[in-house]
C-alpha cells in the first residue's frame, strides 16, 4: 500500500461522498426539470427524503474531511482567502450547495410550492455544485504535483459524480423518490448515464493515468509510483467496472432493480480503487 495514500482516507471519503451527492442531485434535478408538471416543477422527484439524504451525505463528507486537518479549529478561517485560494472557494461552494439543498428540502417539507422560487434555488444549487467540483479539481491541479496537473484530475472527479451519483439515486429511488411506475424509466436513465461515465473512466485510465497513460504527465521525480505498482490498481478497477456493466446487462434482461444496487457496489469499489491510486500518485517537485 502507498504510504501517502494510506494517510488520505479522509480525503478519499470526502471526495467520493461529496461527488456522489452532487451527481445524484444532478440526475434528479434533470429528471424534475424534464418532467415539469402544471406547477412548473415536479415534486415527485425533488422530494424531502431525497433532498434530506443529499444534505446528510454532503454533511457526512464535510465531517470526514476534518480528520485530514492537523488543526481542525483553524477551519473557521478557511474562507479568508477567496481571491487566491481554491480551497476557500471549494468550501464556499460546498456550504452554498448544502444551504440551497436544505432550503429546497424545507420548501418541500412545508409544501411551499412556489415555482419561480424553486426554479431559482434549483438553478443556484446546480451552479454551486458545478463550481464546487471545479474548485475541488483546481485545488489539486498543483504546479508542484505534475501527476495531478492535467486532465486526469477533473476527469476523475467529474467522472465519479456521473458514475456514483446516478446509481445511488437509482437504487434508492423507491425510498427517496415518489415516482411510482416511472421508477423503471428513471433507473434506465441512470444506467445510461452511468454507462457513459464508465466509458469515460476507462478512457481516462488508458489515456491520462500518470506514468502509463497515452497522454500521461511526464515523470517529475523518482518518488512517483512505478508502473508495476500502478497496474494492479487499474486491473482491479477495470474488473469492478466490468462487473458493473455485467449487472447493467442483467438488469436490462430481467428488470430486477437489485442489479442496480450490485452495479452501484461494483462501481463504488472501482472508484475507491481509483481514488486511492490518485493519492498514491502524489509526488511533489522541490522541497
Amino acid at each position: 500500500m502507498s504510504g501517502v495514500a494510506s494517510k488520505e482516507w479522509p480525503l478519499i471519503g470526502f471526495t467520493l461522498l461529496s461527488q456522489t451527492a452532487v451527481g445524484a442531485f444532478w440526475l434528479v434535478a434533470g429528471a424534475s426539470i424534464c418532467s415539469e408538471g402544471a406547477s412548473g416543477w415536479n415534486s415527485r422527484y425533488l422530494t424531502y427524503p431525497f433532498l434530506a439524504a443529499v444534505v446528510a451525505v454532503f454533511s457526512l463528507a464535510a465531517a470526514i474531511s476534518f480528520f485530514h486537518l492537523g488543526r481542525p479549529l483553524r477551519a473557521v478561517f478557511v474562507l479568508n482567502n477567496l481571491k487566491q485560494s481554491w480551497l476557500s472557494r471549494e468550501i464556499l461552494f460546498e456550504l452554498a450547495f448544502m444551504a440551497l439543498a436544505a432550503w429546497l428540502a424545507f420548501l418541500v417539507s412545508r409544501k411551499a410550492y412556489q415555482p419561480t422560487l424553486v426554479r431559482v434555488i434549483l438553478a443556484l444549487a446546480i451552479a454551486a455544485s458545478v463550481l464546487f467540483l471545479v474548485s475541488m479539481s483546481k485545488l489539486y491541479m498543483l504546479r508542484s504535483v505534475p501527476a495531478w496537473r492535467g486532465l486526469y484530475t477533473p476527469l476523475s472527479f467529474f467522472g465519479s459524480a456521473f458514475l456514483l451519483g446516478p446509481l445511488s439515486a437509482a437504487f434508492s429511488s423507491d425510498i427517496v423518490l415518489d415516482i411510482g411506475r416511472k421508477s423503471g424509466l428513471f433507473q434506465n436513465a441512470a444506467a445510461i448515464v452511468a454507462l457513459a461515465a464508465i466509458v469515460l473512466a476507462i478512457l481516462t485510465m488508458f489515456l491520462f493515468t500518470p506514468g502509463i497513460g497515452f497522454f500521461r504527465a511526464k515523470k517529475a521525480t523518482l518518488l512517483e509510483l512505478p508502473a508495476e505498482k500502478i497496474y494492479p490498481y487499474l486491473s482491479g478497477r477495470l474488473l469492478c467496472l466490468s462487473a458493473a456493466v455485467l449487472f447493467f446487462f442483467l438488469y436490462h434482461k430481467s428488470g430486477g432493480s437489485w442489479y442496480i444496487t450490485l452495479a452501484f457496489m461494483s462501481a463504488g469499489a472501482a472508484e475507491i480503487a481509483g481514488r486511492y491510486l490518485f493519492f498514491a500518485l502524489y509526488s511533489r517537485l522541490g522541497v
